[in-house]
C-alpha cells in the first residue's frame, strides 16, 4: 500500500475516486480506439493507393491496346472500302466476255459478208452484217449457230437491198 503524507480531508471521496477511475478507463478505450481508427485509416488509404496504382497501370496498358486496335480498325475500314469498290467494280457492264466471243466469231465470217456495226454490252452483242450473195448469208447463218460462245442467237432484223445486198441483224447473248 502506498503511503498518502496528504490529509485524509482532501483525499478525494469515493463516488469522485470511482468517477475518476471510470473517466480513467474511459480516456483509456477512447485513445485506443483513436489509435485502432488512425491505424485502419492508414491501412486503408494504403490499400486504396496500391488499388489505384494496379488500376492505373492497367488503364495505361488498355489504352496501349486501344491504339494499336484503332490503327488495326483503320486497316479494316481501308480494306473494307476497298472490298466495296471491288465490288463496285466487279459489278459494273464489262463485255469481256461479249468481246471475246464476237472475236472468236470474227474470224470465221465467211468471204463475200461484211460487219456494218457490233454493239457491245454485258447483256450481249447486237451485231448487223451486209452479204453480197444468199449463200454468204447462209454460211454466216450456219456459223453464228454453230459457235460455242453464244447460248442464243436472235435475229433482229432481216432486209434486202438490191445494190447492196442482204442485210441481217442479229442480238447474240453469250453463256
Amino acid at each position: 500500500m502506498p503511503i498518502n503524507l496528504l490529509p485524509t480531508d482532501l483525499s478525494p471521496k469515493g463516488p469522485v475516486v470511482r468517477i475518476a477511475a471510470l473517466v480513467r478507463s474511459v480516456a483509456v478505450i477512447s485513445f485506443s480506439l483513436l489509435l485502432i481508427t488512425g491505424l485502419g485509416i492508414s491501412a486503408f488509404f494504403i490499400v486504396n493507393s496500391l488499388q489505384i496504382k494496379n488500376l492505373n497501370s492497367a488503364n495505361e496498358e488498355l489504352k496501349g491496346s486501344i491504339k494499336s486496335l484503332e490503327v488495326t480498325e483503320q486497316g479494316l475500314v481501308l480494306v473494307r472500302d476497298r472490298l466495296g469498290k471491288v465490288k463496285q467494280v466487279l459489278a459494273q457492264d464489262s463485255g469481256a466476255d461479249e468481246t471475246a466471243g464476237l472475236s472468236k466469231f470474227i474470224t470465221q465470217v465467211p468471204q463475200g459478208v461484211e460487219m456494218q456495226e457490233a454493239i457491245i454490252s454485258k447483256d450481249g452483242v447486237e451485231t448487223t452484217f451486209l452479204a453480197t450473195a444468199s449463200t454468204s448469208l447462209v454460211q454466216l447463218m450456219a456459223g453464228i449457230i454453230s459457235q460455242e460462245s453464244f447460248k442464243s442467237v436472235e435475229l433482229v432484223s432481216f432486209s434486202f437491198n438490191p445494190n447492196a445486198g442482204y442485210v441481217a441483224s442479229f442480238n447474240l447473248k453469250t453463256k
